[in-house]
């Protein structure tokens, strides 16, 4: 939540930066990248409401409680990077014919590629940031927004390139020019945003080494048993969904075969804390080939 809330902090500066830069320039790449600033602060609230959104327990109405708000807000985000695609797009489709003259280096120019430079390098240290916290506490909006934050640094050090080349050849068509090229790299990473979210919200597997310790903690605490199939995984957000069928002998009491569960749980957790674990229990008939062998 910390971490969210200065995000929204850190981008209202960093957008302000940047939109005085544009001012300053006259520059249409500058102007850009302000735009792209602005849906940086956007996605940040949208990141604070869906990490408050869920972190609210499970209730009647959402029994499997409200994880998914992270992936929707994840989604959301892609979408208002597309839009700032598009209008930058507009933008510099408009001056790329008739560029205006860059203002002179010593002048305003010089002034809006230092503030563009300074917010850039904010953004750079912020977005490593939000990834590493994002990652470690699998959180799908907070590492979105670290992305695009990272973007945008790469943004800003192209702009800065490209405007000091063309005041140096005195080619102020390098200036829309640029901008159409940050209209094409961002709308790649908000539409990469937007599938790789919705891939969550359609209840993706963990990656397969994930899937292979899981199964190799069900062998190995499963002693008593005979086999488990059907193992099925999904992670949406920092929550995660296991269940299985576990097969023990027809004699075993109903005691012995949900302390072998019991076993198999407490090990699950330490893989994978937060997991909500399902484990049916099945009789020898019930065995299949291809179910994981308990030794």
């Amino acid at each position: 939540m910390k971490i969210a809330l200065g995000s929204i902090l850190v981008g209202g500066a960093v957008f302000g930066a940047k939109l005085a830069a544009a001012h300053v320039s006259h520059s249409t790449a500058l102007f850009s990248d302000a735009l792209e600033a602005m849906v940086n602060v956007a996605s940040s609230l949208l990141a604070l409401y869906a990490l408050i959104l869920g972190a609210k327990p499970a209730d009647q109405v959402h029994n499997y409680g409200h994880a998914k708000a992270e992936l929707i807000s994840a989604v959301a985000t892609g979408a208002m990077i597309l839009i700032a695609a598009m209008l930058i797009f507009q933008r510099a489709m408009a001056t790329v014919v008739h560029p205006p003259a860059l203002e002179p280096l010593t002048g305003g120019l010089g002034v809006g590629l230092a503030l563009n430079g300074v917010a850039g390098a904010i953004n750079g240290l912020w977005a490593m940031m939000l990834m590493r916290v994002g990652r470690a506490h699998k959180s799908p909006a907070l590492v979105a927004d670290g992305k695009h934050l990272l973007s945008d640094l790469i943004t800003t050090i192209g702009i800065l390139a490209a405007l000091l080349l063309a005041s140096f050849l005195h080619m102020p068509v390098l200036d829309p020019v640029v901008a159409l090229l940050i209209a094409v790299q961002i709308a790649w990473i908000g539409g990469h945003t937007v599938m790789d979210s919705l891939s969550g919200l359609m209840d993706r597997a963990p990656p397969p080494d994930m899937q292979e310790r899981i199964q190799a903690a069900v062998r190995e605490h499963a002693t008593g048993a005979i086999e488990a199939h059907d193992l099925r995984i999904r992670e949406v957000g920092a929550a995660g969904f296991l269940e299985f069928h576990l097969v023990v002998p027809g004699e075993m009491s109903v005691n012995d075969s949900h302390a072998i569960c019991d076993r198999i749980e407490a090990a699950l957790k330490q893989e994978m804390p937060g997991v909500v674990i399902t484990i049916h229990v099945e009789p020898p008939e019930k065995a299949k080939t291809d179910g994981a062998i308990v030794p």
